[in-house]
């Protein structure tokens, strides 16, 4: 055994411990280098079943190899090495497989075998062909029938043209201020479903939950703890007095209060960005729309409106974003409650303007807000509680 090199790492696993674990080096994948490598050595050190220690190298004695060829401890589960095996059917080693032309130089062309033409049966075919061919006489071409248009030619006509007759029918449009048909009811809520889908995004998976605005470092109860103790015997030693062990009693306390409190932020955040994407929030959403709109179509602004200044989808985009901080007529009444749920699944910004779709319907939200102000204020603040009398009924879900 060399001493020397135990002593070194000793030394080093000292001083670790003294320095200050919450450091500005980090590496590529954001982790503490510090705190790593002690957590690294720590992570060596085990008491085996027989009270003795154990510490963990590339000569372990309790390392049996896998079925991938590694050299893996039984007691730390850390790998130590890979397993070597002599080859002793004559190969160097080589892979079988190169992208260098040259190797593979002399193959069938491809890379697979294909069976080739026979030339001299196609050479007497051509020979055949060629004596049937009149020369005298151009072969006539393939006409090609032209399209037939679906509809007429849209625009201004010119000077000379005269108008026609019979114009081109339109196309018929279905009306989505017809609230009151069964059919057009639930194409809209199906629109909505449809939106709010599109506007949120796809759900986190469990396996890489959204990033929250939480510190790492609250989370973990040692370094937390460690931090704290230290600072306290550095001011405890500089005014001269002498550390209690009732304060460290008390950090501790506080410590873990603090750890527990961040952790039951994070739950509740990862629960309420599951529970916007659940089905029931998405139904009572896309319901609460389709009331909004079914009020605001009998509402003065809507019904003078001009056709299609004002669509459904943007109208469901602004009352989605309602929820960031609700929307209420002049006596309190809620039309759309105010959900900090809503607001923390959104997407981010840099999600937003990656999708050129989702950036348009995120930003056709503010016209759909006016349209929703808009269409309370056309209407008498008396009346409006009878006019929105379902969204009323459809916001008391949430």
């Amino acid at each position: 055994m060399d001493f020397f090199a135990e002593a070194e790492l000793a030394m080093e696993m000292t001083w670790y411990e003294e320095q200050e674990i919450d450091s500005d080096e980090e590496d590529q994948w954001g982790n503490n280098v510090v705190a790593l490598r002690h957590r690294e050595a720590m992570d060596r050190v085990v008491r085996l079943p027989d009270g003795d220690f154990h510490y963990c190298d590339c000569h372990c004695p309790f390392s049996h190899p896998d079925r991938d060829g590694n050299r893996v401890c039984e007691y730390t589960g850390i790998v130590v090495g890979t397993v070597t095996v002599e080859r002793t059917d004559n190969s160097t080693g080589r892979s079988t497989w190169s992208s260098d032309p040259d190797v593979n130089s002399g193959g069938p062309m491809g890379g697979a075998w294909r069976k080739k033409r026979d030339m001299h049966k196609a050479s007497s075919t051509a020979f055949n062909e060629a004596r049937t061919l009149d020369d005298t006489e151009m072969p006539k071409a393939i006409e090609v029938p032209r399209a037939v248009r679906s509809a007429c030619k849209r625009g201004a006509l010119c000077v000379d043209e005269v108008a026609p007759a019979d114009t081109c029918p339109k196309r018929a449009r279905v009306s989505k201020r017809n609230v009151t048909s069964l059919g057009t009811r639930t194409m809209l809520i199906d629109e909505a479903l449809s939106t709010f889908s599109k506007l949120l995004g796809k759900p986190q998976s469990p396996a890489t939950p959204k990033l929250h605005t939480i510190d790492p470092r609250l989370l973990d109860k040692r370094l937390l703890f460690h931090a704290a103790l230290k600072k306290y015997l550095k001011e405890t030693l500089a005014s001269g007095n002498v550390p209690f062990l009732d304060d460290i009693s008390n950090i501790e306390l506080a410590v873990t209060k603090v750890v527990g409190e961040e952790k039951e932020k994070n739950r509740i955040a990862l629960a309420s960005e599951g529970r916007v994407h659940s089905v029931h929030f998405r139904a009572a959403a896309a319901r609460l729309a389709v009331a909004l709109w079914s009020g605001a179509c009998s509402t003065p602004y809507l019904a003078k409106a001009r056709r299609g200044a004002d669509s459904f989808r943007p109208f469901c985009a602004g009352v989605y974003y309602g929820f960031k901080r609700g929307i209420s007529l002049a006596d309190g009444t809620v039309l759309v409650p105010k959900l900090s749920e809503f607001t923390d699944a959104m997407p981010t910004p840099r999600e937003i303007a990656s999708d050129p779709a989702s950036k348009s319907l995120h930003a056709s939200s503010h016209r759909g807000l006016c349209t929703v102000h808009r269409a309370i204020a056309s209407i008498d603040p008396q009346q409006a509680t009878r006019v929105f009398a379902q969204a009323v009924s459809a916001a008391k879900a949430f």
